[in-house]
């Protein structure tokens, strides 16, 4: 990659992150701002396709199955539909309101659309938690606190299975492997940090109390709701075209190792995770490399809103800015990052569920 493609990228990277955080007109705008600095990242590397447009329109509106194409069941449409269902029966949730903000209900929806978000999705997944969250009766700062550490558990989970999200579904299909061959290589480290995000929720919500600050009731208005999911199109759109404008850097540290692919993988904090994982990962790829990058994939996009599409809902849902989610997602987000880190680099680099090579006597 050239010198200059290089700093082109640095910059961007800094352009994304800068704004959103000292300029409150910037954060309330997100989705807008990421696909203007998308679109000028493409245009000035000269990346416009009619195959990239195409791709940049369907990924909000369609998932892609191996062998079956773009099916239209997209992260748009799962979050316009869960918004209408919870708002048609919005009455009847409201009652629920006390039983929904106990930690012990949070910290078991948390575990249970964790480790079931690979088979429903992380789009169902973040839709349900976050309208349930919604209707809990808790203070703003209460629920960020639950969104954030549910959007962690639900990242990881849904890399399972190829149905989970993007991210498994293309590297399932570009390893050519069956279908469960992620829970193979991924299933120990994921089951953990489900659990631990599931019981971190349950001791911070029980010791910060849900009592003494001022609770705005939750009223979804169906414009706020058809608004919500053109928010999420704009913003799912606009990841594509950065993850394809940061491609090039992906590739350049393909070959790297192991420990620089793991560290590599905090972009996906603010591009698309689906195209590094097109970008990088090939039948070639070591069990152990593949292991790491995943994993570093899922944990780091938990750190800011656009980093992983749990994030999106759940942020679009609940009105979390994009310098609230970093406050409260950042400190434990890059303490598990480290700590998964040197588990799978140095204590148990090769799944545990795969049979290790025979070494030659």
């Amino acid at each position: 990659m050239a010198l200059e493609q290089l700093i082109l990228q640095i910059v961007f990277l800094i352009v994304l992150v800068v704004p959103p955080l000292v300029s409150k007109k910037v954060e309330h705008n997100i989705e807008l701002f990421f696909l203007a600095v998308g679109a000028a990242g493409v245009s000035l590397a000269g990346l416009w396709s009619w195959e990239l447009l195409k791709e940049a329109l369907l990924h909000p509106v369609a998932v892609y199955q191996p062998g079956l194409g773009y099916l239209p069941i997209g992260i748009t449409q799962v979050v316009l539909a869960a918004g209408l269902v919870f708002y048609a029966f919005r009455n009847k949730l409201a009652a629920w309101a006390e039983a929904l903000a106990k930690p012990a209900v949070i910290a078991l929806l948390i575990l249970l659309l964790g480790m079931s978000s690979s088979v429903i999705s992380a789009i169902v997944a973040s839709a349900v938690l976050a309208e349930l969250l919604g209707f809990a009766n808790a203070p703003h700062i209460y629920k960020a606190r639950a969104a954030v550490y549910g959007a962690f558990a639900i990242g990881a989970g849904a890399a399972l299975l190829p149905l989970g999200e993007p991210l498994s579904t293309i590297a399932v299909a570009k390893l050519k492997q069956g279908f469960f061959y992620l829970v193979e290589v991924l299933l120990d480290v994921v089951a953990v940090v489900v659990a631990f995000f599931a019981l971190y929720a349950y001791l911070t919500l029980k010791r910060v109390g849900a009592g003494g600050i001022e609770i705005e009731p939750y009223e979804p208005e169906l414009r706020e709701v058809l608004l919500r999911a053109a928010r999420v199109f704009i913003f799912i759109f606009a990841l594509t075209l950065l993850g394809e404008f940061f491609k090039p850097m992906a590739e350049a540290v393909a070959g790297l190792g192991r420990e620089v692919l793991y560290v590599f993988g905090t972009l996906s904090a603010v591009a698309d995770n689906a195209t590094l994982v097109a970008a990088l990962v090939s039948p070639d790829m070591a069990v152990e490399t593949l292991r790491s990058f995943l994993i570093s994939l899922v944990l780091a996009g938990g750190f800011t809103v656009p980093g992983n599409v749990p994030n999106i809902v759940l942020a679009s849902v609940l009105k979390i800015g994009f310098k609230e989610w970093i406050k409260l997602a950042l400190p434990i987000g890059l303490a598990v990052f480290t700590a998964v880190g040197i588990y799978v680099l140095f204590l148990a680099p090769h799944p545990p569920f795969i049979q290790q090579p025979q070494q030659p006597s």
